[in-house]
């Protein structure tokens, strides 16, 4: 959950409240309810309430098309390396737990140089 805290974090410092919007539509319910409930105090009062905002007016078929939450990272993770936006990558994978690291290397849609950089963070094993 830290890990989606500190990429919505990012997004919303960087002034990207679409992208930010549209990760909270790609995670389920539960994992931002699960977010609000664990990290409120990690996420600010802003983006608290974005969250809070998003989950009183998500419509319920989002739910059916839901990515789990690691997937819904990896999008914003490969867009942010495609922008330059490595500093933001790197603290997003610092939140990460080793199990975490290695699912996210092995996800095919990460791109490789990610991919690459999740071993940074579990020390060095991860594809």
């Amino acid at each position: 959950m830290h890990a989606l805290a500190e990429m919505l974090r990012q997004l919303f410092a960087a002034r990207q409240v679409r992208a930010a919007e549209a990760l909270m539509d790609r995670c389920s319910r539960e994992a931002l309810e699960k977010l609000v409930k664990e990290s409120s105090a990690f996420l600010g009062s802003r983006v608290l309430y974005a969250v809070e905002d998003r989950l009183r007016h998500r419509k319920p078929q989002l739910d059916d098309t839901a990515l789990p939450t690691i997937r819904a990272i990896a999008s914003v993770l490969n867009a942010w390396l495609h922008d330059g936006r490595r500093m933001a990558i790197r603290a997003v994978l610092r939140e990460l737990g080793e199990d975490e690291l290695r699912e996210l290397a092995a996800l095919p849609e990460l791109n490789d140089e990610v991919a690459t950089m999740t071993g940074d963070f579990a020390g060095g094993n991860a594809p």
